[in-house]
């Protein structure tokens, strides 16, 4: 009795942990439905607003494991990205792939809801914490609208 009473447990824990999806199951999914071009609706940097100029023409294209910005400035361009949706908020990770900072890698949080996205980019390689940027905070926020 008491073996089956185990074996039911050991059953049920491991059905429970096979239901889960794994953090690679969970990042293909999310970099999956990140594909494609973006269209930003609103950028602030340090709690001002972009100008309406850069606004209208910034697009972020992610292509496979690569962001480009469009038009792009020299180095801050081309980068390689990772997704981690199984942090609170979710976070990414963009890497330059070029110019005089390639290697260094831009932390920050990301939310896709369908054909919204929202990234906040944190300063000097720190992770924010909210969706904000606040005077001297260093931290950048695109709004960004999927093109079909």
């Amino acid at each position: 009795m008491k073996t089956l009473f185990y074996g039911l447990i050991v059953l049920t824990a491991a059905g429970l942990m096979a239901a889960e999806p794994s953090k690679q199951d969970l990042s293909k999914k999310d970099t999956d439905e990140i594909q494609g071009t973006w269209k930003l609706t609103a950028l602030e940097a340090d709690g001002q607003q972009a100008p309406p100029e850069i606004v209208t023409t910034l697009k972020l294209v992610f292509k496979g494991d690569t962001l480009a910005f469009t038009p792009g400035e020299p180095g801050f361009t081309n980068y390689k990205f990772k997704l981690d949706p199984t942090t609170k908020p979710a976070r990414i990770t963009m890497t330059h792939a070029d110019g005089t900072h390639q290697g260094k890698a831009e932390m920050g949080i990301y939310l896709l809801n369908g054909d919204h996205l929202k990234i906040c980019v944190g300063a000097a390689g720190k992770v924010p914490g909210e969706f904000t940027t606040r005077t001297k905070s260093g931290q950048g926020m695109y709004s960004l609208e999927r093109i079909k």
